[in-house]
């Protein structure tokens, strides 16, 4: 190979994948907090399509309590399950893009490295590829930042077809949701439930991690912005992720959520937490 065409492949720029915006998040709250959203029949029944499961995974097994919108999920841990103490988050970003996943390995190595894992997951006894997780060479207990876990997830194009339900072949997101609902026979709870999506997340931390966190969202493509006090606003393609210094990992302080329809229902408690509803927007503090 003549010496300048090696140097022109050597030297090749990375492709930017597409913006992975949201696909969602998760908190680790206290026993309290984590019985009293279980118990609501609120939350359940007419909030959003709503799940307890445990997973069965090839790198780890968890159980949680899920919630689904139309584009965007999110779920809670309680906190001494296993290795998660109260304050643990965790960000996924969702990659719709085939081949996305390796584009933004390639961008996330530029911080330090990055690797692109397979995830199965047990469906009717057998393991399934369910998606590809970007991510830094870390753990759950050995986070690059303490306390807070960013990944992106792109889903297996033949799980919806070993799932049973949903567009075949497809990895967006909107349709995994859709598929886990008919499934669960929650179709119609979906439909009629006041969630839509996630819009903005905000956690606290400590600042030195939430820089390199901020850094990872925006070379996912993420909109990013230095504000008064430290803060980190980062705006994604569907949602803002916001990241505000503290001593310690705080977890999720502030969700908000926008809502299919209107609705000025009363503030729910849920143990430490307060879910407060304001016509189309839900503020859920914690």
């Amino acid at each position: 190979m003549p010496l300048l065409r090696l140097f022109a492949l050597l030297f090749l720029p990375v492709l930017a994948a597409a913006p992975a915006g949201l696909n969602h998040f998760y908190a680790t709250v206290d026993a309290e907090t984590y019985a009293a959203i279980e118990a609501s029949p609120f939350l359940r029944e007419q909030f959003a399509p709503f799940e307890k499961r445990t997973t069965v995974r090839n790198d780890s097994t968890y159980s949680g309590l899920y919630f689904y919108g139309l584009g965007t999920y999110f779920e809670f841990f309680e906190e001494g399950q296993g290795e998660r103490k109260k304050g643990d988050a965790g960000v996924a970003l969702g990659v719709e893009e085939a081949g996305g996943s390796e584009q933004l390995r390639a961008q996330w190595n530029a911080l330090r490295p990055a690797v692109v894992t397979k995830v199965t997951r047990q469906v009717d006894g057998a393991a399934t590829d369910w998606f590809r997780m970007t991510s830094f060479e870390e753990t759950r207990a050995n986070s690059a930042v303490p306390g807070l876990r960013l990944f992106a997830m792109e889903y297996a194009p033949t799980f919806l077809k070993v799932w049973g339900a949903g567009p075949e072949g497809s990895i967006r997101m909107a349709d995994i949701l859709g598929a886990y609902c008919d499934k669960l026979g929650l179709a119609e709870t979906r439909k009629n439930a006041k969630l839509a999506n996630v819009s903005r997340v905000e956690i606290a931390g400590p600042a030195a991690g939430l820089e390199l966190r901020a850094k990872q969202l925006e070379m996912a493509g993420w909109k990013v912005a230095r504000r008064r006090g430290g803060v980190w606003e980062c705006v994604g393609p569907n949602a803002t992720v916001v990241l505000r210094p503290a001593p310690v990992p705080q977890s999720v302080r502030r969700v908000e959520f926008q809502l299919q329809y209107p609705y000025n229902g009363p503030d729910l408690r849920l143990g430490s937490s307060m879910l407060r509803f304001r016509e189309r927007t839900a503020v859920w503090t914690f």
